[in-house]
């Protein structure tokens, strides 16, 4: 007998609440214990922040690192000092503390899986890094 779980797109969860800009979970409610995989979708403008933060934050986190995986349109990154475009099939793997963050800064939606390893706190792993990439 085997041992897997499916989760179909439509049922993984938006933790954004339905924001034009989902984020979908993945991992967590297949029950995965070793992994954590999640899906961004960007409309055309907007940026990888949480709902109600200023989409010139950056971030970074205390103890995992992330892989960023490109699945659709294309992505702007800033890691560090430094910024990158990225399109389809491209990837970036962060240092736990390099500070970071992600927009769209096309006229098409974009798409990008974030994998890492699981924390039980999300929010108390992350530091937020204000005015990090100024918008405007």
């Amino acid at each position: 007998m085997s041992d897997y779980t499916i989760l179909r797109g439509g049922d993984a969860p938006d933790y954004t609440g339905g924001s034009p800009s989902p984020f979908l979970g993945y991992a967590r409610p297949m029950g995965a214990e070793q992994i954590a995989v999640n899906v961004r979708v960007l409309a055309p403008g907007a940026a990888h922040v949480p709902p109600d933060v200023d989409p010139a934050s950056g971030h970074s986190h205390r103890t995992i690192e992330e892989l960023y995986l490109v699945i659709q349109g294309q992505i702007e990154i800033k890691a560090g000092d430094d910024v990158h475009m990225l399109g389809v099939r491209d990837a970036i793997l962060l240092a736990p503390t390099t500070p970071r963050a992600v927009r769209n800064a096309t006229d098409q939606e974009a798409a990008f899986v974030m994998i890492s390893a699981p924390v039980a706190d999300p929010r108390a792993e992350a530091s937020f890094h204000e005015n990090f990439w100024p918008v405007g």
